[in-house]
């Protein structure tokens, strides 16, 4: 009997063990170190959390074939996640789009994407928009202000569903109010950018190439999020990102809670 009861207690504590939920924490960051989130803040969330897998915020080719990094640079994230690696036990993995840049430059979309907006905003100042389109571009740059200034708040400040809202209408008016103003110029349709291959491309189609891109970035990072939460089963997750993308993960991401058996946390929850 006694041997029977024990095969019992060791099958229910697999059997717990084995359903434990994923915890993953979607970390917004800010890169550089700025007044209330320098390295220091973001070591001590790390060690508050205790996770087992940091994702980050680069692609492969940042590691090594072990996954350390080839190389250090002047990041909240890479100093905080290097000092962190040197005190506990985690793995690091890059969860983003490879090629990135390269990516952006060889399709046109940068810097083409930052000539157009320069462009745009010369209308804007020099009064060459419509009415409408003047209060898009105005309703973006007063957005563009609140949302950058939660930066200097601290942590929790660009953690949270209301900065998260306010980032999605940002990067909607970025990437697709904008968009829509260009089109209606023919300057943008009508104005070159000679690429490195010596092609040519429209102001108007590399910031429409940009605005592609940001939703192909964010959905190829979910899409490898998702693929250590189906590895690292029953383990806490940190996936640091920049905070304009929290929201756009976010959306991706929680959907498959319930599916993948993982819960989707705030860092101050812990």
């Amino acid at each position: 009997m006694k041997k029977f009861l024990g095969l019992i207690f060791i099958g229910l504590f697999f059997y717990n063990c084995s359903n434990k939920r994923t915890e993953l924490v979607l970390l917004g960051t800010v890169h550089q170190p700025v007044e209330n989130f320098t390295p220091d803040s973001l070591y001590n969330i790390l060690v508050k959390i205790k996770p087992d897998l940091i994702l980050f915020e680069v692609d492969s080719s940042f590691f090594t074939k072990e996954f350390d990094f080839k190389k250090t640079w002047e990041s909240n994230e890479n100093i905080a996640t290097v000092k962190y690696m040197n005190n506990f036990d985690v793995d690091i993995r890059p969860y983003e789009f490879t090629g990135r840049n390269q990516y952006r430059v060889k399709t046109g979309a940068r810097p083409t994407d930052s000539k157009a907006f320069e462009l745009l905003d010369s209308l804007y100042r020099n009064n060459q928009l419509n009415s409408l389109n003047k209060t898009i571009y105005q309703n973006f740059l007063e957005i563009n202000d609140t949302l950058n200034s939660f930066a200097y708040l601290g942590a929790r400040s660009f953690n949270n569903p209301k900065t998260d809202k306010t980032a999605e209408i940002r990067q909607k008016l970025h990437y697709q109010g904008l968009l829509s103003i260009m089109s209606e110029y023919p300057i943008f349709s009508n104005t070159f950018y000679v690429k490195n291959d010596g092609d040519s491309i429209s102001y108007f189609e590399g910031y429409k190439r940009a605005s592609e891109f940001w939703d192909l970035r964010n959905h190829t990072m979910s899409k490898n999020i998702l693929h250590f939460i189906r590895k690292y089963n029953g383990k806490k997750i940190i996936v640091l990102n920049g905070y304009f993308h929290r929201y756009y993960l976010n959306s991706l991401i929680k959907p498959k809670e319930e599916k993948l058996n993982f819960t989707i946390r705030e860092f101050y929850e812990y």
